[in-house]
């Protein structure tokens, strides 16, 4: 149907830092969609439910362009 561009969201989740561990996490894109591995399980889920959001509004701009598309003239 068609691809997210995962390059932004892979920055701006490799950006964040663990406020317990100070460390960075890796965003892996995978066959599936893509992998979050972080320091420790609560940075990893914060991080996960993050990225969710990015990608449904990433969607939600990609379909609504698909749909201004559909009704020019």
């Amino acid at each position: 149907m068609f691809d997210l561009n995962y390059d932004q969201i892979k920055k701006e989740i490799e950006s964040e830092v663990c406020k317990e561990h100070s460390r960075h996490p890796e965003f892996v894109k995978t066959d599936e969609g893509f992998g979050i591995k972080a320091c420790c399980e609560p940075f990893r889920e914060e991080l996960v439910e993050k990225s969710g959001k990015m990608i449904e509004e990433e969607t939600k701009k990609i379909l609504e362009e698909m749909m201004e598309d559909l009704f020019k003239e």
